[in-house]
């Protein structure tokens, strides 16, 4: 053969290979924003979309089946596609799922949806689902009208399951909250019912101050005297904790008079012969309670007389835990006197783990604003057992200077997912509910299923007491060393010592006598500690971080 022919078969071979390849490139089309998923649709035929995230990415493995049902049965009839579910405005039901999703349309409608990579389920439905729209275009059969968007039947079922699961985790974790705020009430009542037990605080709106006297006399038949008054403007905080108590004062005039003008606080104090609670006192004088309802006594209350416009002009704690919560409010320096001020609740939170090679990244991603504040604390363990955590140290300077790192070593974040009293804060403050996308996206290894579990498993990995300070036994000073150092050298050359350093260095533990000196040189030589801080750093650089980079994939 000439060598003519043998350069033109090889171009006719080359060609053959370069349209094989684009072919297969051409094989399944790939869809990232909302034109090009419109203009796919519009396409005749079966359409198959293998639907994926970001994070995740389309199901690789599946392409050589689909191949070869495209090239054996679908043929022209057959479109295959790939689409990003996190640009496509249709598939925003798909994002933040890591399960393969498969996606059957015909004519511009929905006929049917297969989750999982499961090859020979999913080469039954192409095969199913291409007979049918045969069937459609011979007009034997109606294809089903459904939206993209809408769920398919065996969708609804699933979704159904998953909010009734959803459902269920939150009226846990609600009643796991009141539980905890009854408890931290419960807890404060009783510390300072033990020093004001026969004191109650009161507050009189701005409007209602000039009727001081007529609350003072209706009070004093029930044996209560205002024992001190003074004025006070709440400011927005101290207006949302009193709502919060009772949700009149949650009114929008009320809780704008509360936030801008001066209040006026009572301390109300029951007579020492006066028998009875003084809570239960100053209601039934105030505001009635415990009187019948046709009683008419009760149509005089002072409270209602206080009233202006709808707002109430007076509030009086109805039972033991407000009066903690008031007394907290209106009378701070009075109450820290007596009672340490109650410590700040931990928000829901749950736990999340990642594997140790991951800290920079993770330790990069929470350090931005919308993230920091909902770290509440964090270490590193050394597996990522959560029934028997075992700490390696609380922070990465600690874990930098370990020589040796592993695998198996974790990462474990407490991640906040709400706030304590959500009464408290602006909506915008609070944080979204579940664990940060930004997280999730590194693959965690594992992440609380709810608050209720998340509480449990950080506090095996963060007990009490973990946030607190180490501390470090304090040097002793060089200088007075050195100071030691020139008496010796003066006694050695026959100069006298002066009698007052001489009891100096005795009161100072008998750091003058030799024995003393020799301590200090055994616990610290300077060029000692030099020396010794080379060598570590020789050491460490003998070792293999293992924990820098990815685990080795399974062969």
């Amino acid at each position: 053969m000439s060598i003519t022919s043998a350069v033109a078969n090889a171009h006719a071979a080359a060609a053959a290979g370069a349209g094989k390849k684009a072919a297969q490139v051409q094989l399944q089309a790939e869809l990232a924003t909302d034109d090009e998923w419109g203009k796919f649709l519009h396409r005749d035929g079966l359409l198959v979309v293998d639907v994926y995230t970001e994070w995740c990415g389309p199901c690789i493995g599946m392409v050589g089946n689909l191949k070869k049902i495209k090239v054996e049965i679908g043929g022209d009839n057959l479109h295959l596609a790939v689409a990003k579910a996190d640009t496509i405005e249709c598939l925003k039901r798909f994002r933040n799922r890591s399960e393969p999703t498969w996606m059957f349309l015909a004519g511009g409608q929905l006929v049917n949806v297969v989750f999982g990579a499961d090859a020979p389920r999913l080469a039954r439905t192409i095969v199913e689902e291409l007979k049918n729209e045969e069937l459609v275009k011979k007009g034997e059969k109606e294809r089903p009208q459904r939206a993209p968007h809408e769920l398919t039947p065996p969708e609804l079922e699933v979704a159904l399951a998953r909010e009734k699961l959803l459902q269920e985790r939150r009226e846990k974790e609600t009643a796991a909250a009141e539980a905890a705020r009854l408890g931290r009430r419960e807890k404060r009542a009783v510390r300072l019912e033990a020093h004001f037990a026969d004191i109650c605080p009161g507050l009189m709106m701005p409007h209602a101050q000039k009727n001081l006297r007529k609350v003072s006399d209706t009070l004093e038949p029930y044996g209560v005297l205002v024992a001190d008054k003074c004025p006070l403007v709440l400011g927005k905080d101290g207006a949302r904790i009193l709502a919060m108590e009772d949700p009149e004062f949650a009114q929008p005039e009320a809780a704008a008079a509360l936030a801008e003008r001066p209040s006026l606080a009572l301390l109300l104090k029951k007579m020492p012969d006066k028998e009875g609670n003084i809570i239960e006192l100053t209601r039934r004088a105030l505001f009635g309670d415990g009187l019948d309802a046709e009683d008419e006594q009760r149509n005089k209350v002072a409270a209602e007389e206080l009233r202006a416009n709808g707002m109430p002009g007076l509030f009086v704690p109805a039972d033991r835990h407000q009066r903690a919560s008031i007394l907290d409010l209106l009378f701070p320096k009075m109450v820290g006197a007596l009672v340490q001020p109650p410590t700040p609740p931990e928000p829901p939170h749950i736990a999340m783990v990642f594997g140790a090679w991951q800290r920079r990244a993770i330790l990069q991603i929470v350090a931005a604003p919308n993230l920091a504040s909902r770290i509440l604390r964090y270490g590193f363990f050394a597996d990522a057992n959560i029934k028997e955590p075992k700490l390696l140290c609380k922070n990465i300077d600690k874990y930098e200077e370990r020589p040796e790192k592993d695998h198996s070593e974790t990462i474990i974040l407490m991640v906040a997912v709400g706030v304590a009293e959500p009464l408290l804060v602006e909506p915008k403050d609070i944080p979204p509910d579940g664990p940060p996308d930004e997280l999730i996206t590194l693959g965690p290894l594992h992440v609380s299923e709810d608050t209720v579990v998340g509480a449990e498993e950080c506090e095996r990995f963060f007990p009490p007491g973990y946030s607190e300070p180490e501390h470090k036994p304090r040097p002793k000073s060089k200088k007075k060393k050195k100071k030691r150092q020139e008496t010796k050298d003066e006694a050695e050359q026959g100069g006298s010592v002066d009698t007052a350093d001489t009891l100096d260095d005795a009161d100072n533990g008998g750091e003058g006598s030799p024995d003393g000196e020799g301590e200090g040189d055994v616990e610290g030589d300077p060029d000692g500690d030099e020396n010794g801080d080379a060598d570590e750093e020789e050491e460490e650089d003998t070792h293999v971080d293992k924990a820098t980079s990815p685990p080795p994939t399974a062969t």
